[in-house]
């Protein structure tokens, strides 16, 4: 059963931004541009937990349509929206924990099956990264796959990280892109693939940085199997590091 949600206004997602600006030659290495990504200075990086609104569009075969929601997010991996109409009635609630999520649907929207469930992803996109990407953070390599990657820089300035498979993991690969915001690299774009048995990529954009926390308000992630666009109407943040 497909879970589809009828738009119930047009939205706009505005991805464009504010204009690019060059990147200065000593910000291009891999050990600066690392840590602006995926370490201590990345984006939502100190962010542990938080609340929130949201303008939501999907299109994937798990659901379909654009709508408001309400949230809250937790580093553990715990992702609990509550997806709304206009005049504030309950359309769905969506959990996902850890590789896996839950959709309920209220009696009468329901059709005989109240709850829906999946694993693994949610239009191609890996559930491992929905709590991060709504914390404000960029999908990047765990911890172990870091310290065996190749790194190096493209022509076009752009950062590839390149993973080694092991017993635990795929090899995957990433391929940042960064433009400068409030005088340092930030990344706006990510080009993501996973190898091996079950290939896999997802390309990301990331836009409107949080001044406080330098995480993006507006994102969508995008693959073969469907996309997913997301825009904050407000953001509380709930726990910091």
């Amino acid at each position: 059963m497909r879970f589809t949600w009828i738009p119930c206004l047009v939205v706009a997602f505005a991805f464009a931004g504010c204009a690019r600006a060059p990147l200065k030659t000593e910000e291009l290495s891999p050990r600066i541009l690392i840590e602006e990504a995926c370490g201590k200075a990345a984006p939502g990086a100190r962010v542990e937990s938080l609340k929130g609104s949201v303008w939501l569009k999907a299109q994937s075969k798990e659901a379909a349509g654009q709508f408001p929601a309400t949230l809250e997010v937790k580093r553990s991996g715990t992702v609990l929206m509550e997806v709304t109409n206009l005049v504030g009635g309950v359309e769905a609630v969506i959990r996902v924990e850890g590789n896996k999520y839950f959709i309920d649907l209220p009696k009468e929207k329901a059709e005989g099956q109240r709850r829906q469930q999946g694993s693994l992803s949610w239009g191609g996109i890996p559930l491992t990264w929905a709590a991060s990407l709504f914390l404000g953070r960029v999908p990047c390599p765990s911890e172990a796959a870091l310290l065996e990657m190749i790194s190096e820089l493209t022509a076009a300035g752009e950062l590839r990280l390149e993973t080694q498979a092991s017993l635990e993991r795929e090899a995957e690969l990433f391929v940042f892109r960064f433009r400068r915001y409030e005088g340092r690299p930030w990344p706006e774009a990510l080009h993501w693939e996973r190898k091996g048995v079950a290939p896999l990529s997802v390309d990301f954009k990331f836009d409107d940085p949080e001044h406080e926390t330098r995480s993006p308000r507006k994102w969508e992630a995008k693959s073969s199997q469907g996309e997913v666009k997301v825009r904050w109407r407000d953001r509380e943040i709930v726990e910091k590091r």
